[in-house]
């Protein structure tokens, strides 16, 4: 995909704008929503872990009655009093059936155990002072969880006041509590006693992870299994953890579905950019596409048809309107200008015409009027003869010249040797003569070229014809003197070389003539522009539009007193090419 295109950059830029607009809005939604997901899961453990405390704390206060109503039973404490065994095994049974603790257990003012119920009564343990008449509440580590120990005195009033006994009952903080704490919360639950969990609605494999949130004074992040919980500690004995991942997986959900919603949107504002592009760039590319077919035929009868839809761009059809009008105007102006070059070219050829057929015409009436003398000797007969012969052709030469400057150019393709082409252009410029002054550098990897070898002959005819003439220019005329011997030039004096440079050849013509001034060297392609006495300047330009027809191109570079190097660059294919 190409950036500089219009199209393509009006798509990415869109595309990239709903992208970066809805990933914004994504991320800050997201953002948003995973906090306040964190902050209510803080909360929720928050209030979970309160939950978890008014029912602990009502159960302890509902056992803590309960300890206290038995234990300022008359029937409990005449058999406490006594000190009989037996009676208070039996009337401590009668409480323990109804009150559905999971330990009870009663001593005397001495210690000694008199009734105990529950399979777990023994790890209960003693009071260091029975005789104390104030309450205690106590966590005992036990195999099967936390055992809490309610611990009240069995005493006589009025005053003063006689302890005879304590009342213990125990209940259980394991497993099953953990779980029906659960259900209360939605929270899993952990009891703790000595650094060490005992028991919890999770698995137990999961209690060694859970140890270090203990001494955590603050909720802290604990990863069990695949799951991760956000864990709070309430002394003495409780832990609440809730779920984060469970918590956050609706977050998933949404990120899931947010994402979709981001691709389907930055999908149909691809779609939308595209089709907005599509509603300029069309009208443009119909300008475009009309530019290269007068590009490449010169037509300017081609239009842009501006249809007049309701979703193409207003801009791009005032584009298109204002590129016919443009067509229109040159083409206009082409005319005109192509009138003031006819009536232009008309008049410097009725000058060369002027100059370069009256001049012949003069020297052939002068030969005739020779040949019509009575008296006209055998060599002036010669002589006129010659002079009209010399001078028919040249007039036949400057009409030929004329019409093939003027005429369209036809080629006709075919596949010939170029290094051929170059020698016998040279031997076709030197007219006969023998080229001994040429130098040829012809290289051996040039292929046939496709091209039309009659016309390339035409040219390079004309490009080394202006060599030896320039070369001529310089050579002494007449017997040479010893100053003469100086300025003869040793050596070839034309050089003629040849070039492969990949899909093309450059051929190269360098004479060691006079050179051309400075000022006259923008003008050598110019028709009918010329700096020798017999030549008409349409030699050059005829080459030239052999050359830029066969697809081309010649320059030109000189420098006065040291000569002119002319190349000319052509393809392999000259079909390719056109």
């Amino acid at each position: 995909m190409r950036i500089a295109s219009l199209t393509n950059r009006i798509f990415v830029a869109s595309t990239l704008l709903a992208t970066l607009s809805l990933g914004f809005a994504f991320y800050f939604v997201d953002a948003q929503v995973s906090a306040e997901a964190e902050a209510d899961l803080q909360r929720s453990l928050v209030e979970a872990a309160r939950l978890v405390d008014l029912r602990r704390q009502g159960q302890t206060e509902t056992f803590a009655t309960l300890a206290r109503v038995i234990a300022d039973a008359p029937k409990l404490k005449a058999a406490v009093d006594i000190g009989d065994p037996p009676t208070a095994q039996a009337v401590a049974g009668d409480f323990f059936a109804e009150i559905g603790a999971d330990v009870l257990v009663i001593v005397d003012e001495r210690g000694s155990v008199l009734a105990a119920y529950g399979s777990d009564a023994s790890t209960v343990p003693l009071p260091d002072a029975p005789d104390a008449i104030d309450e205690s509440f106590s966590f005992v580590p036990h195999s099967r969880g936390v055992l809490q120990i309610i611990s009240v005195p069995i005493y006589f009033l009025p005053e003063p006041v006689q302890v005879i006994g304590r009342l213990s009952l125990g209940f259980f903080m394991d497993d099953a509590m953990a779980v029906s704490f659960k259900e209360l919360t939605g929270a899993d639950i952990a009891f703790a006693a000595d650094g060490r969990i005992l028991a919890s609605s999770l698995p137990r494999e999961s209690r060694e992870s859970l140890r270090g949130l203990l001494e955590a004074p603050t909720s802290t992040l604990v990863t069990i299994g695949d799951e991760e919980y956000l864990g709070l500690a309430r002394p003495p004995v409780t832990l609440v953890l809730r779920s984060r991942t469970e918590r956050l997986r609706v977050l998933d959900t949404l990120r899931a579905g947010l994402a979709g919603a981001l691709i389907v949107t930055v999908l149909l504002a691809t779609l939308l950019s595209y089709l907005v592009a599509r509603t300029i760039t069309r009208p443009l590319n119909a300008v475009t596409s009309a530019m290269r077919d007068v590009a490449a035929t010169g037509d300017l009868t081609r239009k842009v048809v501006a249809q007049r839809r309701a979703w193409d761009d207003e801009d791009a059809r005032l584009l298109a309107s204002a590129f016919n009008a443009l067509t229109d105007s040159i083409a206009r102006f082409q005319g005109e200008a192509a009138q003031k070059e006819r009536l232009s070219s008309l008049g410097r050829l009725s000058t060369v015409i002027a100059h370069e057929v009256r001049n012949p015409l003069m020297i052939i009436r002068a030969s005739l009027s020779t040949l019509r003398r009575p008296d006209v000797s055998p060599s002036e007969r010669r002589e006129a003869i010659a002079d009209i012969d010399e001078e028919t052709t040249r007039l036949n030469r400057i009409v030929t010249e004329v019409l093939d400057f003027a005429k369209p150019l036809r080629l006709e393709l075919g596949e010939a040797g170029l290094n051929e082409i170059c020698r016998a252009s040279v031997a076709a410029a030197w007219a006969g003569d023998s080229p001994s002054d040429v130098q040829f550098d012809l290289a051996a990897d040039i292929p046939a070229i496709v091209t039309d070898a009659e016309r390339l002959r035409t040219a390079l005819v004309n490009i080394l014809s202006n060599a030896r003439h320039a070369v001529q220019a310089v050579a002494p005329a007449g017997p040479m003197t010893g100053t003469d011997r100086v300025t003869v030039m040793s050596g070839p004096s034309v050089f003629v070389s040849t070039r492969r440079s990949g899909e093309r050849v450059t051929i190269t013509v360098r004479d060691r003539g006079a050179g051309i001034a400075a000022e006259e060297l923008p003008h050598v392609f110019d028709p009918y522009f010329t700096t020798r006495r017999a030549g008409t300047g349409l030699g050059l330009p005829i080459s030239k539009n052999i050359i830029d027809g066969l697809g081309g191109s010649i320059a030109i570079s000189s420098r006065q007193g040291e000569g002119t190097e002319v190349r000319v660059d052509l393809p392999l294919s000259a079909a390719v090419a056109a």
